[in-house]
């Protein structure tokens, strides 16, 4: 045996060794290019719908949160009117208190002190008429 056919017979070796491992190696790699082919054709028909979803959902979200702040702002317009309108009511009751109050006290002592006087003379003069 020659150095040249000792050469082919371990290349003619490492050529099977390489092969045998290869070639499951090679199959493998097929199927799984296969998945990715079958998994990027799957995302290829489900991804637009879902995109056209998200952002459907999205422009629905704008137009919400646009639509809670224009109420919010009208809540924010109607807490200070209802301010303004508690603080007129206070001033309102304060010029009321200092003002009207003392004077419908003064008249309604002043009417108290008639009626007791009227009340008093016509006491006084039923007890007059019936002793006479």
């Amino acid at each position: 045996m020659t150095i040249s056919e000792i050469f082919f017979l371990v290349a003619g070796l490492a050529v099977v060794v390489v092969t045998v491992f290869l070639v499951p190696l090679l199959l493998q790699l097929r199927r799984v290019g296969e998945k990715v082919e079958k998994l990027v054709g799957d995302l290829d028909r489900d991804l637009p719908p879902l995109l056209k979803n998200l952002s459907d959902t999205a422009a629905e979200l704008n137009l919400l949160t646009a639509s809670i702040n224009r109420k919010v702002e009208e809540v924010d317009r109607i807490i200070n009117v209802a301010r303004q309108a508690s603080d007129t009511l206070v001033c309102t009751v304060d010029l009321f208190k200092k003002t009207v109050l003392p004077i419908v006290t003064k008249v309604g002592g002043f009417s108290a002190g008639l009626l007791a006087i009227f009340s008093f003379l016509k006491k006084a003069r039923h007890n007059n008429s019936t002793e006479e």
